[in-house]
């Protein structure tokens, strides 16, 4: 019985556990560039440059992350379905999107 409980949370951790994607900053440019997900799902970006700070910007929601220097990250997690095209403040040449699939 204690195996079939414990079984059962295991699965249902799983099944709820919230998927994060990986973005990387990394030669002036967002890799990938272009990102398809599930609703619910968290979108993290790292900065891998040594000398740039870079951010991301959502102009359409008027959302700006933080400067990220070298190493640092920021996150956001997407809910509803929609493209969401984002950029770099101190960078405009650099584009990204985000597809939230339902």
């Amino acid at each position: 019985m204690r195996w079939t409980v414990f079984l059962l949370a295991m699965l249902l951790g799983q099944a709820y556990a919230a998927e994060v994607v990986e973005v990387r900053i990394r030669d002036y440019k967002f890799i990938p560039e272009r990102v398809a997900v599930k609703a619910g799902t968290t979108v993290k970006w790292t900065n891998d440059e040594k000398r740039a700070s870079h951010s991301v910007v959502f102009p359409a929601e008027k959302l700006e992350s933080e400067r990220l220097l070298n190493g640092d990250s920021w996150q956001r997690s997407f809910d509803r379905p929609g493209v969401y095209p984002y950029t770099c403040e101190p960078h405009p040449e650099m584009k990204g999107t985000i597809e939230v699939l339902p």
